[in-house]
């Protein structure tokens, strides 16, 4: 239009005026945009507001501008980047609980220059990482927690009493019993604050649990439940309730907790954990009820979550678990690796485990004859320590009102304080009696695993293997005494499973079997070689008596009958053949050669006989 109303001259300045207004609209635009964001910014920052309380009900739409202000504006003060971190962690954290992504974010909060950024948030990863790292390094926590600390100006006062609880958990160098004191304390001043109170319970009973006081561990952690706000925290609340009534032997209450536990399955965001820990409490409910192929089995289950358990609890358990199961379900392989690493094992377990790791060692060496006499002392020593602690746990439940009801019933089981000598001699009684049991159990297993191998299925006598052993471990006849070795078949014992079948068959064998032992006497060798055929060996006789007896088993045979069913009887003859050896054989094969020889000339003259050979 500019072109067919001025001239070239006024062309230009046209042109100039309206590249003019397209950058003035554009820098007013961005004006007026960046204006905007910068008020949604601030109005986001003013929604942020860090509590150390984890309230999961984000607002979805905050959680989307978060990242983009992040990247956006890199002109954001520490004290603005801090929040948008924090709110960035707590959406991690909502997500996937203690994961890498919410440790990350807290990393990143902690390395801001400490007097720049909001203070709630600075403390709230103080205590977090300082949980965190415990995990890994009880020093590196505490150094942690000592050195920010420091940096810490002015904190405010409702926050700095879980740097106190942090302090006392990790970092204390008290007793376990003067812990639950200062917990019983902590809880005592706090009484309006009850996500603080829900984690003294907590830490309270993980004190108990470590001193072997299972019962007041699970009972610690019912009082926790009315305190948990959050779903998700009281479903993991009724998973430790059922694993500490399980590590008390109370099977069945226990059942009631898993049983709560598996409703709240849906509040996990990852299956696989849910997966994970619903396994973990079954392993432990076949170990209590001695179901070991059932552990073994949800032990093969649990394999690929196997490496990240080890990661997050760093104590071994699930490891021992599986060493146990590995030697009751008599998986030798499996036994071998844990034997060849046990040294490792036992400097890298915890304490509070140790007896699983000294009951697997105890086991494997009894049954492989080896002494476990070391083992056994450690097993002792871990188990009266566990008695004392319980003994000096108990003495503070009269201060500890949030006890009160556990007094009456755990008092009574341990009224006073037992001296070493007799806690060394109950608990020494008590494992020589398990070890007793346990030796005789493999002894019988052993022996039943032996006769199993060396009889035959059928007959319930020496197979052929069993028979040629025994007979080439013969020792030299007593003096004027022979050996008497007898090999016989039965007649056309085909005819018979033909024509009767192999079940009518299979009667007819187990009655010469019988016939044959009514007339040998008890140290006298039988064994079935195959099919029909069956070896004798008569001891330590003289040869009259040998032919005799021989004599008398043929004609067992022969006028002895079986009743087939209410029609049939049926007669079972056999050839016999028979030598006589007067010093130990080297070799039983030329033997059983000239056995062989003369049981075929036996069968040659006519059967149901007997021929010398």
């Amino acid at each position: 239009m500019c072109e067919e109303s001025i001239g070239s001259m006024d062309l230009i300045i046209c042109k100039r005026a309206v590249y003019q207004f397209l950058i003035f609209s554009a820098v007013y635009f961005f004006a007026v945009t960046h204006s905007a964001l910068a008020n949604d910014l601030n109005a986001t920052l003013n929604s942020i507001e860090p509590s150390y309380r984890y309230d999961c009900s984000v607002d979805k739409g905050v959680s989307d501008k978060v990242e983009r202000y992040l990247v956006d504006f890199t002109d954001l003060s520490n004290q603005e980047r801090s929040k948008l971190l924090w709110q960035k962690a707590m959406e991690s954290y909502c997500s996937g609980g203690f994961s890498e992504d919410y440790i990350q974010q807290l990393e990143e909060i902690i390395l801001l220059p400490s007097n720049e950024i909001n203070k709630t948030v600075f403390l709230i990863a103080i205590y977090d990482l300082t949980s965190f790292y415990s995990r890994y390094s009880l020093k590196k926590s505490c150094d942690f927690l000592h050195a920010k600390r420091l940096l810490a100006k002015d904190p405010p006062q409702a926050f700095l009493k879980y740097l106190d609880l942090a302090e006392l958990q990790y970092c204390s160098a008290l007793s376990a019993v003067e812990k639950i004191r200062e917990f019983v304390r902590l809880k005592e001043v706090s009484k309006a604050d009850d996500y603080f109170i829900d984690h003294i319970y907590g830490n309270i009973a993980e004190i108990y649990s470590s001193l072997g006081q299972f019962s007041l561990a699970a009972n610690t952690y019912k009082k926790q439940l009315p305190y948990i706000k959050d779903d998700f925290d009281r479903n993991w609340s009724y998973y430790s309730i059922a694993t500490e009534l399980l590590d008390a032997g109370k099977i069945a209450e226990s059942k009631h907790y898993l049983t709560k536990f598996e409703s709240g399955g849906d509040l996990f965001k990852s299956t696989d954990d849910f997966k994970t820990l619903l396994i973990i409490l079954k392993i432990k409910f076949a170990y209590q009820n001695k179901n070991f192929e059932l552990m073994g089995e949800l032990i093969d289950e649990f394999e690929p979550y196997q490496r990240v358990t080890e990661e997050l609890y760093q104590d071994n358990k699930m490891v021992l678990y599986k060493a146990i199961a590995c030697l009751e379900n008599n998986r030798t392989e499996c036994v071998n690796t844990f034997i060849a690493q046990k040294d490792l094992l036992i400097k890298q377990t915890k304490k509070s485990n140790l007896h699983y790791l000294y009951e697997f060692l105890i086991k494997h060496y009894l049954s492989q004859n080896q002494s476990s006499k070391k083992y056994f002392e450690s097993y002792i020593n871990i188990n009266q320590q566990a008695l004392i602690n319980q003994q000096n746990s108990v003495s503070i439940l009269g201060v500890a009102e949030l006890q009160q009801d556990i007094v009456a019933l755990e008092l009574g089981l341990v009224s006073t304080r037992l001296e070493k000598s007799r806690i060394t001699l109950i608990l020494s009684c008590i494992l020589i009696l398990v070890l007793i049991t346990v030796c005789v159990f493999i002894w019988q297993q052993k022996n039943k695993q032996k006769i199993l191998s060396e009889t035959d299925e059928l007959t319930r006598i020496y197979n052929r293997r069993a028979i040629f052993e025994q007979i080439m471990n013969l020792k030299k006849p007593l003096n004027n005494t022979i050996h008497a070795i007898i090999m016989f078949d039965l007649d056309d014992f085909k005819s018979v499973n033909d024509k009767y079948s192999h079940l009518c068959g299979d009667r007819a064998l187990r009655h010469i079997v019988k016939l044959t032992k009514d007339n040998i006497r008890q140290q006298d060798l039988f064994g079935r070689l195959c099919g029909e055929e069956f070896v004798l060996c008569l001891k330590d006789l003289e040869k009259k008596s040998a032919q005799s007896i021989v004599e008398n088993i043929r004609s067992s045979f022969e006028n002895t009958p079986i009743l087939i069913n209410d029609e049939i009887v049926l007669t079972v003859t056999a050839s016999f053949s028979i030598t006589y050896i007067d010093k130990s054989i080297s070799s039983f094969d030329s033997v059983y050669q000239r056995l062989d020889d003369a049981l075929y000339q036996a069968k040659d003259l006519g059967r149901n006989r007997v021929v010398e050979a």
